[in-house]
């Protein structure tokens, strides 16, 4: 298990980081950071060194973000009463949530390789060298896939309104 230790404690900050602006709750990034680190510790001899380890444990990591949104409804309407004192607006709050909820309901719809590309470029804030590299491709390619990508999830964004 010594292993499992030096994997977790090289890994864990940038994989929490990486699954907390995904999931946007820190129960659910530690979790989430665990289970993704177990499972590329018992899957350590698939990684065929395509690209960074750490580029593929975010996507390992995104997988079961994907998959976690999959089996459960994100969005729980809140409970909490409008603040008078501290200008709390639940309104507000509720929309926010309800826009960043659409905007990953769409980003998990785009197809491979658009929906990898901008999770690791925004979420994994890897540069397009990184990315590129993970698909043999070059730097431009990554670059191009990103910002077609980022036109696809806009024009959804509209459309399934």
């Amino acid at each position: 298990m010594e292993s499992f230790k030096n994997l977790y404690e090289k890994y864990y900050r940038q994989l929490y980081a990486f699954l907390l602006k995904l999931s946007r709750d820190k129960e659910l990034a530690e979790e989430l950071t665990q289970q993704t680190l177990f499972k590329a510790f018992i899957n350590i001899e698939k990684f065929e060194e395509r690209s960074s380890f750490y580029t593929w444990i975010c996507r390992i990591g995104k997988n079961e973000w994907l998959q976690e949104c999959r089996h459960k409804a994100r969005f729980t309407s809140e409970t909490i009463q409008k603040d008078e004192v501290s200008g709390y607006n639940l309104e507000q709050e509720v929309l926010a949530k309800q826009e960043l909820e659409h905007l990953r309901h769409e980003l998990a719809k785009l197809p491979e390789p658009y929906q990898t590309v901008i999770v690791l470029r925004t979420y994994a804030e890897l540069p397009f060298r990184e990315i590129a590299k993970q698909y043999h491709k070059s730097e431009s390619w990554a670059k191009v896939t990103y910002m077609r990508g980022k036109a696809m999830l806009k024009e959804r964004m509209v459309k399934h309104r």
